[in-house]
């Protein structure tokens, strides 16, 4: 149940996430234009749901198709954001997220019956605004925005590219450090086809994580 992970085909069935990417680094004001800050840093988390939707399906004269998702698993990336006006800022992520589950298969030579894991490469791309609600030494902020993904090594599933984000957290500073603990909720829209009947990825996703950045420029 292993493929090829090719990027150029991701790359080609993802254009329209690689072009949003692209006019929204473009449309970001520099903080030098506007003497903000901005600040860069690694993003790490983990969850507990299930990657995908498990399902059994008795198929007559044949063994039943099994599908048994994962659950929990880790996201990892980089961070930047551009500080535009008091407590308002623009971030965006890019954050690695492998997917798990398995299916029911039979091996040979001896017909063996058992499950073959199956890995789906993720790469999600959370374009959010934040708002923070105070300037004191422990700062809770509020975030929210579309999230775009592309995925490889499908194995027979088509996870969909689009969704939207929100979330919650608290922002410190530990010397020259900021470090953010955070809470964020993902709805993504249906998977898309073909394939996506087969194994479809789970919609909602609740992530715990926290953010370490360095800022650059402005106060």
């Amino acid at each position: 149940m292993r493929t090829r992970l090719n990027l150029p085909t991701i790359i080609r069935t993802n254009l329209s996430l690689w072009l949003t990417i692209l006019a929204v680094s473009l449309l970001v004001p520099s903080p030098a234009a506007f003497g903000q800050r901005i600040s860069f840093g690694i993003v790490a988390g983990g969850y507990v749901n299930k990657d995908f939707v498990s399902y059994y399906r008795p198929t007559p004269g044949f063994l039943p198709a099994i599908a048994i998702s994962d659950a929990g698993g880790y996201l990892i990336g980089p961070t930047a954001e551009v500080r535009i006006h008091r407590g308002l800022s623009f971030a965006a992520d890019a954050l690695y997220k492998p997917l798990h589950y398995e299916m029911s298969a039979t091996f040979y030579p001896d017909g063996s019956i058992g499950y073959a894991p199956a890995t789906v490469v993720t790469w999600q791309f959370p374009l959010l605004a934040r708002y923070r609600f105070s300037s004191s030494k422990i700062r809770p902020f509020l975030e929210g925005g579309p999230s775009f993904r592309a995925a490889g090594n499908l194995n027979q599933t088509n996870p969909s590219n689009r969704g939207f984000s929100l979330g919650f957290g608290l922002e410190s500073k530990w010397r020259a450090t900021g470090v953010a603990p955070s809470v964020r909720y993902t709805r993504w829209a249906k998977d898309r086809y073909p394939w996506s009947n087969d194994v479809q990825t789970r919609p909602d996703q609740l992530e715990f994580m926290i953010r370490l950045t360095w800022g650059f420029g402005g106060r």
